[in-house]
């Protein structure tokens, strides 16, 4: 029998726990010509979010980017160009009219071996740059486009695309976008500083963590499915360990389905060892963030760890002040009510560890 519950990929139909509300308004804001930004930490399903909320977008034409790993303003066009005829069934189709939609000077190479454009372009050929962005306003079709980690565009230092990108959007009539992040501090930077380009261009949507009914109803569901009762003392400690992030209330059902199955039952006595199992799994990322930061910054997390308030540590108001910002622009920490650390389980794994 199959497990029910997947983790670490793009998770579709009913493998998806409910973001129903979230993709009603965003879709809502779509389907009347706003375009919108998502923006919440890794691991809160947002990639999974977004390609369900853009499948059920019949009347467009989708365009999927992830802009993960790009580092040059030519690596972004290659992307951008090719992501587009893709959806549009290939390149191919349209080799006989690319000198009318591709209306650069600078030098574009075509690869035969792959059908794929190669552009070559400089800082300064910023009108062949707005030519290129332009290219979906060329096609008579309605265009949803996603680009993911949105925030690597920062990486483009030697021409200001930002500024290009949104000079050129604003007048695109038959298309909309979906900018979504998992770095907040810089999507906020680039969405929310009334002196950025970029500002007040989209409707922002911050994922927040699902709700303990969601995730109680998603584990119910998918446990009964395979035979398996699951109690709802069990279901409430799912959530507290897991906070609610839907990359972990996946991994941790996953490996209590696994141990049920092994040991013919299903209480919460697993869930000890289905939480040793995932920290055994991220130990070496959780360690290698551990090592990176400075001796302040530990004790800030580890204060956190055990809820306490970060200014209960020896050490100077500014220390502690100047620990928390650069915990907060890592995207470690968060602040809502009170400081706190965004990862449940590295939480757990500082406890017990530190």
């Amino acid at each position: 029998m199959e497990n029910p519950f997947k983790f670490g990929m793009v998770v579709k139909s009913e493998d998806f726990c409910d973001r129903n509300k979230e993709m009603k308004e965003i879709s809502q804001a779509l389907r009347s010509g706003m375009s919108v930004s998502v923006i919440s930490p890794r691991r809160y399903g947002k990639t999974s979010m977004i390609i369900k909320l853009i499948d059920d977008l019949t009347e467009y034409r989708k365009v999927y980017i992830d802009l993960m790993g790009i580092t040059t303003l030519n690596d972004f066009l290659d992307k951008y160009v090719s992501s587009i005829f893709e959806s549009l069934g290939g390149i191919k189709k349209f080799l006989k009219d690319l000198n009318n939609l591709i209306k650069v000077r600078s030098n574009v190479a075509l690869d035969l071996g792959v059908l794929k454009l190669n552009f070559e372009m400089s800082s300064d050929s910023k009108q062949d740059i707005e030519s290129v962005i332009r290219l979906p306003e060329r096609f008579n079709e309605k265009f949803v486009i996603v680009l993911d980690e949105f925030q690597e565009i920062l990486n483009i230092t030697n021409v200001d695309i930002i500024a290009l990108l949104r000079k050129e959007f604003q007048f695109f009539q038959n298309v909309v976008f979906i900018f979504s992040g998992s770095k907040r501090s810089m999507m906020k930077r680039i969405f929310s500083n009334p002196q950025k380009p970029f500002y007040r261009f989209t409707q922002v949507y911050e994922l927040k963590n699902l709700s303990k009914d969601s995730v109680t109803n998603f584990v119910t569901q998918k446990f009964e499915k395979t035979g398996l009762t699951i109690e709802s003392d069990t279901c409430h400690e799912i959530y507290q360990i897991t906070s609610g992030q839907a990359y972990y209330v996946q991994a941790l059902c996953y490996h209590l389905w696994f141990l049920a199955h092994e040991r013919g039952k299903l209480n919460s006595e697993l869930l000890k060892d289905a939480l040793e199992r995932i920290m055994a799994s991220e130990k070496a990322a959780y360690e290698s963030i551990w090592d990176e930061l400075n001796p302040n910054q530990k004790k800030i997390l580890k204060a956190l760890s055990l809820d306490k308030s970060p200014y209960s540590v020896k050490m100077s108001a500014g220390s502690v002040k100047r620990s928390l910002e650069s915990l907060e622009k890592s995207d470690i920490i968060e602040k809502n009510a009170k400081y706190q650390i965004i990862d449940p389980i590295f939480k757990i794994w500082l406890m017990s560890n530190r």
